[in-house]
């Protein structure tokens, strides 16, 4: 079984218990400290995936540092992935629970690449166009890459519509090279 389905396992299961427990803002909230803290402290990400380090001194080292600052269910689940030798999950559970999270509000994450930064207007008017395309609240996630020269790239789940002035030319190369009207 690879890594990206034993996530969405734990973070489904993760979900249904913060759902029961009516915690799952809250556990959202955890896990994105959890992934702060994970990154941002040398070592700490070594340390919790060290098979020479037991699961007693993981488990200490967890509850030490998140025991007073998470919910219950958030140290339980950090407690289990460190008995199951899973420990390298718990950044990458994050995104799989927020997603979880988020289609059950009925919203939708679209990442947005533009070559440069949009005004309010622009978001919003953008948000709204994306909202009546898929009929779900959007939430965005900006991005600018100026390598796409203009126009804009959504990603929406599998679904990408360029818009790009890049994207543009680079169809256009393929009609041209499979018409035979340019060689590459």
């Amino acid at each position: 079984m690879n890594d990206r389905r034993v996530v969405r396992r734990y973070a489904a299961a993760l979900y249904a218990a913060a759902r029961a427990a009516d915690a799952v803002d809250a556990v959202e909230s955890d896990l994105g400290l959890i992934a702060y803290t994970v990154e941002a402290v040398p070592g700490l990400a070594d340390v919790l995936s060290s098979p020479v380090v037991s699961p007693a001194r993981k488990r200490g080292l967890v509850a030490k540092i998140f025991g007073d600052k998470v919910h219950e269910i958030t140290l339980r689940y950090l407690c289990l992935l460190i008995d199951k030798r899973r420990e390298k999950l718990v950044t990458h559970t994050e995104a799989e629970y927020v997603r979880l999270a988020n289609e059950a509000r009925g919203v939708t994450l679209a990442r947005v690449t533009t070559a440069v930064e949009l005004t309010e207007q622009e978001i919003e008017r953008l948000r709204e166009r994306l909202s009546l395309h898929t009929g779900q609240r959007i939430e965005l996630q900006l991005e600018i890459d100026e390598a796409i020269i203009g126009g804009v790239v959504v990603r929406i789940g599998d679904t990408v519509l360029d818009g790009s002035i890049a994207g543009f030319l680079e169809r256009l190369r393929e009609h041209f090279l499979s018409r035979g009207l340019v060689r590459e």
